[in-house]
């Protein structure tokens, strides 16, 4: 649960001091950073680590904080080790794009005053929900003059304004959509230690396929191909009434290929359709990526942010789920780190010993502490706590003088343990490249709650967000 707490504050302190001497002409490419002496040669310029000292300072009694409600959730199929994939989190980036006036100009008719936008309309910035607010969620301009619409429905990508434009005039939207992945179940095979690829099922929840029907309709499309077979369920409702489930193969057919149903009965007049499923696109561009330990990658997955650390292996299967909306994924622990390091700034010359101190008490202490609070590090003192003088080479009396320098910190530290999920089995069905593998969920496991196991792993996120490696 604590792994590598020491290892990833270590590091991201050396960091800031190799920065450090990197910012000041008299010491670039002159001062080297060490993590303990080394064993080749004797330090003749340089701040070395020399000793870490740490304690946990507790929170509350289990060090309980809160639940997380996010988008995303890490899952574990059984069978697999599970290890290689820390913890995940949304992409604040990557949420939501911002749609810059969208021309509809090309539907205007003398009548015409509702507009279809290209993409669902968003409550954005970093929200998913669709637009409902006709005032203040969405922007529309006639001939660059800003009016309120009447009407809007951003699942539908609907904008009703009061009264019909001119004929020839601009009608322009501007409105936030989605950029994080559509709903899906996103399987990750690592095939080498160092490189992993992606295959995501996409999930398709109470979407309406007919609306009002005519009583005619014998046809519908499910708006996708290489659907799951397993996964399919229809079901028909009156305005106001319960759901009644349709029997695949006594009421309905269906073409997995296509994604076409065919209905053996005609629909009752004015009833809706609703339909949810899943499917898998085919030749899905899905990698390999590459990685290197404890580095984020931001590309994989629309909107997610994986990452990894040094238990990744080959072999290994992990799950990501993308939900719709944000909904409760995990129990947050957490708490603080208390810890001490002692860093020695060594040189041959007393003077640029004491410069090479100061320098970089002023710009830990003076500089860097502000940012690196933002990180999860709190500097509590940086102090020069005292110098000496020791040979270096006996026989002709040479010294190299050492100035310490005292680091008090404190880090903080979190445990995202998931509410779901093990699950139990996703089947490969067909390699249709060499990096590509289209998955099909086993028709005997659908992947419902049913079917899935409590995780037995926690999501440990590092301390330190500012040491990982984007890609």
């Amino acid at each position: 649960m604590y792994q590598n707490l020491l290892y990833a504050v270590k590091r991201r302190i050396l960091d800031e001091v190799e920065r450090a001497f990197d910012r000041h002409p008299a010491f670039t490419d002159k001062v080297k950073v060490y993590n303990k002496f080394p064993y080749e040669e004797r330090v003749q310029y340089g701040a070395v680590l020399r000793n870490t000292s740490s304690s946990q300072i507790r929170l509350s009694p289990d060090n309980f904080i809160s639940d997380l409600t996010s988008h995303c959730r890490l899952a574990r199929q059984t069978d697999y080790p599970g290890t290689s994939i820390e913890w995940i989190r949304e992409n604040s980036w990557g949420i939501t794009g911002y749609m810059k006036e969208e021309d509809v100009s090309s539907q205007l008719s003398s009548t015409q005053r509702m507009f279809f936008t290209q993409y669902p309309m968003l409550q954005g910035p970093a929200n998913t929900s669709y637009v409902v607010n006709p005032i203040g969620q969405v922007q529309v301009t006639v001939d660059g003059v800003s009016v309120f619409p009447e009407y809007v429905n951003g699942e539908k990508r609907v904008v009703m304004l009061r009264q019909a434009p001119a004929d020839g005039v601009e009608v322009k939207v501007s409105y936030f959509y989605r950029t994080l992945s559509d709903p899906a179940i996103w399987v990750i095979d690592f095939v080498e230690d160092n490189q992993f690829i992606v295959a995501p099922i996409y999930t398709v929840d109470n979407k309406l396929l007919v609306e009002k029907s005519n009583g005619t309709e014998t046809t519908v499309n499910l708006g996708n191909t290489n659907v799951d077979s397993g996964s399919v369920r229809i079901y028909m409702k009156f305005k106001g009434g319960l759901p009644t489930y349709l029997v695949n193969g006594t009421d309905y057919s269906v073409d997995l290929s296509t994604g076409i149903i065919t209905l053996l009965s005609p629909l009752s007049k004015n009833t809706n359709l609703y339909g949810s499923y899943r499917w898998q696109p085919t030749n899905y561009n899905n990698g390999p990526y590459t990685f290197e330990p404890y580095q984020e990658n931001h590309v994989a997955i629309p909107g997610v942010v994986l990452c990894i650390s040094r238990r990744a292996q080959k072999n290994d299967r992990m799950v990501i789920i993308v939900s719709q909306e944000r909904e409760q994924q995990a129990k947050i622990y957490g708490g603080h780190w208390d810890m001490s390091m002692e860093l020695a700034v060594i040189s041959k010359d007393p003077i640029q010993c004491e410069e090479m101190t100061d320098h970089l008490v002023s710009e830990l202490w003076g500089e860097r502490k502000n940012v690196l609070e933002f990180e999860g590090i709190t500097f509590n003192t940086v102090e020069a706590s005292g110098e000496s003088e020791e040979s270096f080479v006996e026989s002709t009396g040479d010294v190299y003088y050492i100035h310490n320098i005292s680091i008090s910190l404190m880090s903080e530290w979190q445990s995202f343990v998931p509410y779901l999920f093990k699950i139990e089995q996703i089947i490969p069905d067909l390699q249709v490249l060499p990096t590509t593998i289209i998955y099909n969920v086993d028709s005997r496991n659908n992947l419902t709650i049913d079917n899935l196991a409590p995780a037995d792993w926690t999501v440990v996120k590092y301390p330190v967000v500012g040491y990982e490696k984007l890609t």
